[in-house]
């Protein structure tokens, strides 16, 4: 699966909702100008996932409320996302980074151990049976390459 995108419009509201221009919201961010808010709001960036919560706790609102995805049924990439940590700052004893790759991208195989969804868990900052419908939904949105050749 794509890594899910920031929804730019609902940035952009939860931003005028919460009676802030995009100057302040830059201001609390300590970007270096508010550029960088407009090119989000327009969805011709992404921010870096360090960026997403960052933004939700500005603006007020859930850090899934961001992105592109079902707030209550968000597949593993999103609650990376939402806890504002990279695909390379997921490992941790129980778990590789490229465990959890495999993971995030839905790939089908051996379901995880207990030790690799607890040490996800932990990482995230959510319980566990989060981590394993997470893990569910990726799954299911998992698209494999279409085999080339014509």
């Amino acid at each position: 699966m794509a890594r899910p995108l920031l929804r730019g419009d609902r940035l952009q509201a939860a931003r005028e909702a919460a009676g802030l221009s995009r100057d302040d919201l830059a201001e609390r961010l300590e970007l270096s100008s508010p550029a960088r808010v407009r090119v989000w709001e327009l969805g011709l960036e992404r921010p870096r996932p360090r960026f997403v919560p960052r933004l939700a706790a500005a603006v007020g609102i859930e850090p899934l409320h961001l992105l592109d995805v079902d707030p209550d049924d968000p597949p593993l990439a999103a609650l990376r996302l939402a806890a504002g940590l990279a695909t390379n700052e997921m490992g941790a004893p129980g778990v590789s980074v490229m465990t959890y790759v495999r993971l995030e991208d839905g790939r089908p195989g051996t379901e995880p151990t207990a030790d690799a969804v607890h040490a996800v868990a932990g990482l995230l900052g959510v319980d566990e049976a989060r981590v394993q419908a997470a893990i569910r939904r990726s799954r299911r949105d998992y698209a494999p390459l279409a085999p080339s050749g014509g």
